[in-house]
């Protein structure tokens, strides 16, 4: 764990110093009118602009395999993502849940989707692992709500954490 806390503050002391060398925080651009609906947002590339770099991408989510009312995610583990005691963070694990449980809801349909509730039960601490990988099953799609399923399992296939997330669809694609 002290190696791993070591390699972590290594890590994160490189990052700041890269950050202040760079001048990296950008402000978001103002925007005349910036008003309108989420898709008008959503089409000038996100809140953050069209060179805005996504949540997803910021802590490592890459999707693997997506069709209508499933999905598949993984992260690679960095140092960063564990917490104080060496284990992946707890927020580490709903936010893959949270994403790959949203990505099977929006599958479905011609809508995007926002959580509107989320539970986890964490079984088992992540730790000695590379990559933890999240599948998730839409268990209802409504007219206006879905409720999903996922399951995250380290690399050697020990499932970590169980969730069931449910979304509000927000607009048409």
């Amino acid at each position: 764990i002290a190696i791993e806390r070591e390699r972590c503050d290594d890590y994160m002391e490189d990052n700041r110093k890269e950050a202040e060398t760079e001048n990296s925080v950008k402000e978001i651009p103002e925007t005349e009118n910036r008003g309108g609906t989420y898709a008008d947002i959503y089409a000038e590339g996100g809140a953050l602009g069209p060179d805005g770099v996504d949540f997803r991408e910021k802590i490592g989510i890459e999707t693997l395999e997506r069709r209508p009312g499933y999905a598949k995610c993984e992260i690679k583990i960095e140092p960063w993502h564990l917490n104080v005691l060496g284990v992946i963070h707890g927020g580490v694990l709903f936010s893959l849940a949270d994403t790959v449980s949203g990505t099977a809801a929006a599958a479905s349909g011609e809508y995007r989707v926002t959580t509107v509730n989320g539970s986890i039960n964490y079984l088992r601490a992540g730790k000695n692992t590379s990559k933890i990988t999240a599948e998730a099953v839409e268990i209802k799609n409504g007219k206006t709500f879905s409720v999903c399923d996922s399951k995250i399992y380290d690399d050697k296939g020990a499932l970590l954490a169980t969730t069931t997330m449910t979304f509000y669809h927000l607009l048409p694609r």
